[in-house]
């Protein structure tokens, strides 16, 4: 994550979800980009291009679904910790565990949590803010001086 930014990779095969989502996340203070793709095979080319801080996933997508593109990137990329949301219409328990075993870090109903994601992104945005930050040890010649 460069600093004060979030990049943002959805993957996502409805144009007009795709749509929302940038309109809804470009409002974002901390937004700099959002890239799509329509396919998890197109996304994983975006991402060898670029690694995104945030993906959002959807499970039904054509060829790969989402779950099995959520394993190859936790696979492929073992040190890299972005924020990953899958977004879906098919909030089963039983796709829930598996995105959630499988490393995503939020699991969201299309029709019910969309409109929860700027606050995910903005909490997600500030406590990488907070950890990027450097401390600054005092000045250790003023901690060594002699009384």
């Amino acid at each position: 994550m460069t600093s004060s930014s979030l990049n943002i990779l959805i993957i996502e095969d409805a144009d007009i979800i795709v749509n929302q989502l940038q309109i809804l996340l470009t409002d974002q203070n901390a937004t700099n980009s959002i890239r799509s793709a329509n396919s998890a095979e197109l996304g994983l080319e975006l991402v060898g291009q670029s690694f995104p801080d945030v993906f959002i996933l959807d499970i039904k997508l054509p060829g790969i679904s989402g779950i099995e593109l959520l394993s190859k990137i936790k696979q492929d990329y073992p040190m890299a910790s972005p924020l990953i949301i899958v977004l879906t219409n098919m909030p089963h328990s039983i796709y829930k565990h598996a995105c959630l075993n499988n490393g995503a870090n939020f699991f969201l109903d299309k029709s019910r949590d969309f409109l929860v994601l700027p606050e995910i992104l903005d909490s997600y945005f500030i406590k990488n803010e907070i950890r990027n930050l450097k401390f600054n040890p005092p000045n250790s010649s003023l901690c060594n001086s002699p009384m």
